[in-house]
């Protein structure tokens, strides 16, 4: 979870990027750039796209704090717009979204084996790519991005309850997976 000073920080370059402070973008870009491409690498599966997406990201952000629009959540949001320019990506290409969005990552790694620390990680890997897409990028965003349900049902465009019984139906077919082996 974040500390009181990160959250009271957050806030404040908030206000100053609400009122258009250039300096307050970079915080927010410095702040979120790793989480966000990390997000739309293991979504694409490709470098380079997700180098060239999370540009796009960026851009589509501060396109629209230039058009005033309001915003309640900067991770939420951004999260949002990051998620739906992947899905336009693989609109405009023509594809169909990969069924594994998770891949080699040690963050993932990290958060699912604090779970069960006597698992190997890449037993609990390939274990986790038999999810469904939904149900492994609610666990991405929850504990990798530790994002709040309430900021995971405004990226996902879902009511907070739905989330909910998402996030823990997800956890529930991790486990019978990982007990069936």
């Amino acid at each position: 979870m974040k500390s009181i000073k990160s959250n009271l920080q957050e806030r404040i370059a908030f206000l100053r990027l609400k009122s258009g402070d250039a300096d307050a973008f970079a915080f927010f870009y410095d702040k979120y750039v790793k989480s966000i491409y990390r997000f739309i690498y293991i979504k694409t599966g490709n470098k380079q796209v997700a180098e060239d997406i999370t540009q796009d990201v960026f851009l589509k952000i501060w396109q629209h704090l230039v058009d005033k629009k309001n915003i309640k959540s900067f991770q939420a949001f951004i999260f949002r717009i990051a998620r739906n320019t992947v899905i336009d990506h693989y609109r405009s290409a023509k594809q169909e979204l990969p069924l594994e969005y998770i891949a080699e990552s040690v963050e993932m790694a990290e958060i699912v084996v604090s779970a069960d620390k006597h698992m190997d990680t890449a037993i609990l890997l390939k274990e986790i790519k038999q999810l469904k897409s939904e149900y492994q990028e609610v666990l991405l965003l929850r504990y990798v991005e530790d994002m709040s349900v309430e900021d995971i049902a405004q990226v996902m465009d879902k009511d907070k309850n739905n989330v909910r019984v998402t996030l823990h139906r997800a956890l529930s077919k991790l486990k019978t997976i990982t007990k069936g082996k």
